[in-house]
């Protein structure tokens, strides 16, 4: 950063107490868990070179920090949801794929016929074997 360039003062202070309180109100978030620590982070990345006497930087340097943080547990939270999402619904066609089987339930063969069409439109393949039964 240039000298002549001059950072605006924020309340890096009042923006963290904001974030932890977003946090707190996400429900899926591991809030007994403590944020993930990174040496990827932008604190981690500019800390080393940071001027100690350039407070407003630092605020935010650690407002970023606290930002990227959030937006990564938010991102893992997602990803395990879809994750227990799709393995869900993966059990729902293997039982509806089991059921249609049966002619009493040929009603479900539609319905199998659709899941089959909409996982290889969404992923490319068709959808894999059942796993075996234990």
């Amino acid at each position: 950063m240039k000298s002549d360039d001059k950072l605006k003062p924020i309340d890096a202070e009042g923006i963290l107490r904001t974030l932890a309180e977003m946090r707190k109100q996400i429900p899926f978030l591991k809030h007994d868990a403590p944020p993930p620590a990174s040496d990827e982070g932008v604190m981690g990345l500019h800390a080393g070179g940071l001027d100690p006497n350039d407070l407003e930087e630092f605020n935010y340097l650690a407002v970023a920090d606290g930002i990227e943080s959030l937006a990564n547990e938010l991102s893992e939270a997602i990803a395990e949801k879809q994750a227990e999402a799709m393995k869900k619904a993966m059990e729902i066609y293997y039982t509806a794929e089991e059921l249609a089987k049966d002619p009493a339930n040929a009603n479900l063969i539609p319905h199998v016929e659709a899941m089959r069409e909409a996982y290889l439109k969404s992923y490319g393949k068709p959808i894999p074997p059942a796993p075996p039964k234990k």
